[in-house]
């Protein structure tokens, strides 16, 4: 897994106490099982980009209800942003956050998150794994994220490559 990325943009009145306007988590590198890697079963390397997706986003929304938080939802533009980027991610074989201000403008969010997973590993493996790293947990954990949209593809290493993404507007 990459460096976690998150920005908030600076709102006409103050939300809450404490939010600042811009804010970057950094830092932490966690790795994910290889491709080969035991425990890596035909059912989720054959598994089709929207089922596991969708599992990556329920795994997130249980976690979040375990912590009290509300469940995210789902919303088109943010979707389409974890889509394209974990699509380019997995065809260029690279591994990198995308601008957050992409998101923020694109969207037009005041607050944007984003998380990225690689591995030959279940939803519910990766979702652990972010929950285990302090800055990805800080993500997925966070007051602001109200909007949610992941894209996961496989790369040609046969690695699901995944980003989430949250946002507020």
């Amino acid at each position: 897994m990459n460096v976690t990325s998150i920005v908030v943009r600076p709102l006409v009145h103050a939300v809450a106490a404490g939010l600042v306007a811009l804010m970057a988590v950094a830092g932490l590198s966690v790795m994910a099982a290889p491709a080969h890697a035991k425990g890596a079963s035909s059912r989720v390397m054959s598994m089709s980009s929207e089922t596991y997706e969708a599992k990556v986003q329920y795994f997130i929304n249980k976690r979040r209800a375990e912590h009290g938080l509300p469940k995210l939802a789902f919303e088109s533009c943010t979707d389409g942003t974890a889509e394209r980027w974990a699509q380019k991610l997995a065809a260029s074989n690279e591994f990198y956050h995308q601008s957050m201000g992409n998101i923020l403008d694109r969207c037009r969010a005041y607050y944007a998150g984003e998380t990225l997973g690689k591995g030959a590993i279940s939803p519910h493996r990766l979702v652990y794994l972010w929950m285990h790293s302090p800055a990805h947990r800080h993500v997925l954990l966070s007051k602001y994220a109200k909007r949610i949209g992941v894209g996961a593809y496989m790369d040609g290493s046969g690695s699901w490559v995944t980003a989430a993404n949250f946002t507020k507007f």
